[in-house]
This record gives structure tokens, C-alpha cells and sequence, in this order.
């Protein structure tokens, strides 16, 4: 939702025409004070693939963020697609060597040296790390190392800096955004129209029913987020 409708739909929600109030007050900076303040619980993570290297420069990558969580190779090997030597299985690849002449009598082959290194391969592969990554957060960089043969692409996943209204996705996000917007349009139109009063006068302005309504709106709000941001996940 681009700024332009979530001022119409906000002054809508007010009784407000869309280009003109009296109190001459702005939809746009009510909407960038909601913005700034739901950021905080805009937590979701996300994710990009980006080709394989051992510099992720995240700027040039246009990922904005203020936290990676992890970087993994987007087509990882499985262990089910390995040969027999890749897989480092000692006992399939003793089974599989013919030990056998053409005459039916029993070579002497000496496997030995073979098992020994097909041995030593997969102590190696179960040891050792076939990926490794560290984020520099100062530069916005990633820096990684993957071992033979590379991957083609990785996956980073990481929490979204946002930096504009028209980034915000969801309907769930986009109706926060909107009520915290009226909230603080409230508040504003509330203490406009409570600065002076006239006495006698019969006509009065709703001023302290807006200023009323838009901090209990707001707390609400706050409320219903902070505990969604404090609820406990179990991550296996």
C-alpha cells in the first residue's frame, strides 16, 4: 500500500476529505510516526537467494536488514544422491570390489590401502564443515566458505530493515498500520480542537472525545503487540 492510499484510507476512517482539513494537519506524519514505532514488531524473517560468493556485499544485494540468521547452500548435496566413495561408506564399496579372476579362482587383491583412505575420507566428512559463514554487520557484509565443489547459489535468510510504508506486506501489518495511523490522527485532531475553548457558544468540537479515543486505541495496540513480540517459540 503506497503512501498516497494509506493517507486516503486514514482520512476516511476520520470523516477527513483526503486533500483538505481544517486543522491543517498532515495524514502523512501520523502514518510515519505509526510506521517507526511498528517496525519494532515487524519481526518476520525472510529470505533471498543470491549466487555463490565468498563476499555477500548486502547493499549491492539490496538485502536490508539489522540481523542475519543463517546463510546455507540453496541446493545442498544429499546424501542419497552420493556415490559410493563420496559417501565415504567403507563396507559398500568392500562389498562391491570383485576379488575375483576371469577363471573363477580367487585373486589376491590387497584393499587394504583403499579401505584405509575411504576411512579416513569419511571421518573427514563427518567432522569437518561443509559450509561456514560470518556476518560483518558494520560493512553489511557476509563472508562465507564452502567446500568442493561449491554451490551455485545460497540462500540468506534474515530480518527485513524496512525503510518505507509501501514495503509493508500483510494484511495482518497493513490493518496495525492503518489503526495506529488513525490513533495517532486522533490524537492529533484531539488536541488541535481542545486547545481553546468558547464559552457559550453552541457549537462545540469533539476535540477530548478524539484524544480519549486515539491514546486508549494506541494502548490497546501496544498491548496486543508487545505480547505477540513476547510470546515464547520452540525452535527444534
Amino acid at each position: 500500500m503506497t503512501m498516497a492510499e494509506m493517507v486516503s484510507e486514514v482520512s476516511f476512517m476520520l470523516g477527513l476529505p483526503a486533500n483538505h482539513n481544517v486543522e491543517g494537519l498532515q495524514p502523512e506524519q501520523a502514518i510515519n510516526i505509526a510506521f517507526r514505532e511498528l517496525k519494532r514488531y515487524m519481526r518476520t524473517p525472510t529470505a533471498k537467494t543470491v549466487p555463490y560468493q565468498r563476499r555477500l556485499d548486502l547493499v549491492r544485494l539490496n538485502i536490508k536488514t539489522d540481523n542475519v540468521l543463517s546463510v546455507f547452500a540453496a541446493y545442498p548435496r544429499m546424501g542419497l544422491t552420493l556415490g559410493t566413495i563420496e559417501a565415504g561408506n567403507v563396507f559398500q564399496v568392500a562389498a562391491a570390489i570383485n576379488t575375483q579372476s576371469t577363471i573363477g579362482n580367487t585373486a589376491k587383491l590387497n584393499i587394504d590401502p583403499i579401505m584405509t583412505e575411504l576411512a579416513m575420507a569419511q571421518v573427514r566428512n563427518t567432522l569437518a564443515t561443509d559450509f561456514q559463514w560470518w556476518w560483518d554487520k558494520p560493512n553489511q557484509v557476509v563472508y562465507c566458505a564452502h567446500r568442493d565443489p561449491k554451490p551455485v547459489s545460497v540462500t540468506i535468510k534474515y530480518r527485513p530493515e524496512y525503510s518505507d510504508v509501501s514495503e509493508v506486506t500483510g494484511d495482518k501489518w497493513m490493518d496495525y498500520l492503518v489503526r495506529m495511523s488513525t490513533a495517532n490522527m486522533k490524537i492529533a485532531l484531539g488536541r488541535s480542537r481542545s486547545k481553546y475553548r468558547i464559552e457559550g457558544s453552541n457549537v462545540t468540537l469533539d476535540g477530548e472525545v478524539l484524544l480519549s479515543e486515539g491514546n486508549a486505541e494506541l494502548e490497546q495496540m501496544r498491548g496486543e503487540l508487545e505480547a505477540t513480540r513476547n510470546k515464547l517459540t520452540v525452535v527444534n
